[in-house]
């Protein structure tokens, strides 16, 4: 088995630093970011969901509330999905290890005949004022001309479809909460590694 991983999570929890040391520590040298799929596919989408910010899709929708919020989310996420499947099932017939990172983490949207061979690992933070710190922070490290104050403004909104991912996880998830950088990247190296040897090397 190719290790080809679906790494998912709201903004700011970790999900580019992290995809980065599993790329290195693992020799993964395929690694996508949801935000630049999202970009190349703003152009061609003709739905309008697009076109919006996924913190304010939900006004699509009608008023600010939790259902809206997550219709917004559905809605992107689909027009998403029939690239992300793409992708991963490229990888998976080249036989080219791959990490996908993305805040549109609903597995059910995968093929059903790839989605076993898919490692999928969902990192959220579980006290808010860690991620809102971590979200500050993130302009020093991986979003250098992008601020996280907007997006500390956004995470109520961000958590309405962080427990609707966590909800739809399922049992071949891999939950973990980051609150320790080293640590969560640990547990998920060790984790692909136990997949990978598990389902045989590759």
């Amino acid at each position: 088995m190719i290790p080809v991983v679906l790494i998912g999570g709201i903004p700011g929890v970790g999900k580019t630093s992290i995809s980065g040391y599993i790329g290195r520590e693992l020799n993964i040298n395929i690694i996508l970011s949801g935000d630049y799929l999202r970009e190349f596919l703003r152009p061609y989408a003709d739905n309008g969901l697009m076109d919006v910010s996924v913190y304010s899709a939900y006004s699509l929708y009608g008023e600010k509330n939790d259902e809206n919020i997550i219709k917004g989310y559905i809605g992107q996420s689909k027009s998403m999905y029939p690239g992300i499947n793409a992708i991963f099932r490229r990888s998976l017939k080249n036989g080219e290890p791959l990490i996908l990172e993305t805040l549109y983490f609903l597995p059910e949207m995968l093929d059903e005949d790839i989605r076993d061979k898919i490692i999928k690992i969902y990192i959220h933070i579980s006290d808010n004022n860690t991620h809102s710190e971590r979200l500050k922070e993130r302009i020093n490290y991986t979003h250098l001309n992008s601020p996280g104050e907007r997006l500390v403004e956004q995470l109520p909104v961000y958590s309405v479809m962080e427990k609707y991912s966590m909800e739809h996880c399922g049992p071949d998830v891999l939950i973990i909460d980051n609150k320790n950088f080293s640590d969560t990247e640990f547990a998920i190296k060790e984790y692909i590694n136990s997949i990978v040897s598990k389902k045989g090397h590759y």
